[in-house]
């Protein structure tokens, strides 16, 4: 946990999982044509417990007007989005009753759980859903078929199908959020209807 977080300088405040989380939602952002917003790295499920707590006290905070706070729904999405709940709950915030939507409390608390139209996942899902008909996924689908036969297999062939998938563009990004930056989402795909929707109450 930061021991001196940077204030908070914006009234609309975005939260997400980490690094990467951070890169792709600028991109995204910056795309829609938002501004006035402030992303906050909260860390994955491991530190959100701790890391959103500490948001909640960080100078400025007090005249945030709109959170909107992003996770990933990973195996089970109504236990990511109960976990994130009863975190704000705990801090006196009034979070909305159900995921992918904002409550009418102060601030404005929204929670948006990727994918965003499935009970599983995460980004990277979201991210390769965005491509399905980009040639450079044939490459990728052929990659995978290979390494699945292999005897130590990729443990998340989500975040593997993205590493190849950026591997294939001309100018090759190490991690999601950079590729969002270089433009090789889709951010024009119906697949993010439901994030763009969510996202749109930033404006």
């Amino acid at each position: 946990m930061e021991r001196n977080p940077k204030p908070i300088r914006e009234k609309k405040v975005l939260a997400v999982e980490g690094k990467d989380e951070v890169n792709f939602f600028e991109a995204l952002l910056k795309h829609l044509g938002i501004a006035g917003f402030e992303i906050r790295d909260v860390g994955g499920k491991d530190k959100f417990k701790k890391k959103l707590p500490a948001l909640v006290h960080t100078s400025g905070f007090s005249d945030v007007e709109v959170l909107a706070v992003v996770r990933d729904a990973e195996g089970d999405a109504d236990a990511a989005f109960d976990s994130v709940r009863n975190v704000l709950l705990y801090q006196q915030l009034e979070p909305p009753d159900r995921m992918n939507q904002f409550s009418d409390g102060n601030p404005n608390i929204g929670v948006f759980i990727m994918p965003g139209n499935s009970d599983t996942g995460m980004l990277e899902d979201l991210c390769l859903k965005t491509v399905e008909k980009h040639l450079a996924m044939e490459c990728v689908n052929a990659f995978i078929d290979c390494a699945s036969g292999l005897n130590n297999s990729p443990k998340i062939m989500a975040k593997a199908k993205a590493q190849v998938f950026l591997a294939a563009m001309p100018k090759i990004a190490n991690s999601i959020g950079v590729g969002a930056q270089k433009g090789y989402w889709n951010f024009n795909s119906d697949e993010l209807d439901n994030l763009i929707s969510f996202m749109d109450t930033l404006r």
